[in-house]
């Protein structure tokens, strides 16, 4: 019989991702051929690294381990300073809230304590998907799971056709973030939260 060898593309799962991949038919043979390509010490900042699409091996963002939000005595406004995450890796990356809860010391709060998140993405090109989330209403931690922005990759890259820039100049791959509200207290009150986010890559 005739060897017959066709290529196609397909899709695979792999990682939990889908991969693109080239496939052959291999008919009427009993040998074939695979090509190996390996990426030892891959880097994941580089939009051509051999690593599957939407691994979790593409993640690489920096946020702050700490933030803050306050109240002067007397004032109602809730005031935060402006926080940065950055996405350094060779992939965009979907942020959204996994989580907000309430550390279980925290003292009775005041019945009318609100508090947002507010993100902004301050180039052109990267609005925040959920530019405002509850975080506490009434004195009550709302435990929200929305997404709030996909940032490009660290070459300004929202696909792989997307011109690259030269290194250190992206300005898409950033996002800013802040705390706002209101609550009406007499008394100092110290409290404790804890914010979770979710980090997805997106595949080329």
């Amino acid at each position: 019989m005739k060897k017959l060898l066709s290529t196609l593309l397909i899709s695979t799962v792999i990682f939990g991702g889908v991969q693109a991949v080239a496939a052959q038919d291999v008919v009427g043979a009993g040998d074939a051929d695979i090509n190996i390509s390996g990426n030892l010490g891959a880097d994941n900042t580089d939009p051509d690294t051999l690593i599957p699409e939407t691994d979790v091996d593409w993640i690489n963002v920096t946020v702050p381990t700490d933030t803050i939000f306050y109240s002067n005595g007397g004032d109602t406004v809730i005031k935060a300073p402006k926080y940065d995450i950055v996405n350094n890796s060779g992939r965009p990356v979907k942020i959204s809230v996994k989580g907000f809860s309430a550390n279980p010391s925290n003292p009775t709060v005041p019945g009318d304590f609100n508090l947002n998140l507010l993100v902004d993405g301050p180039a052109t090109g990267n609005a925040a998907t959920t530019p405002s989330t509850e975080l506490i209403k009434s004195g009550a931690p709302q435990g929200p799971t929305n997404e709030l922005i996909t940032l490009a990759n660290s070459a300004d890259q929202y696909s792989k056709t997307d011109p690259l820039v030269p290194a250190g100049t992206a300005a898409k791959n950033k996002a800013t973030f802040t705390y706002v509200g209101s609550a009406t207290t007499t008394n100092v009150v110290k409290l404790k939260y804890t914010l979770s986010l979710r980090f997805d890559a997106v595949g080329f």
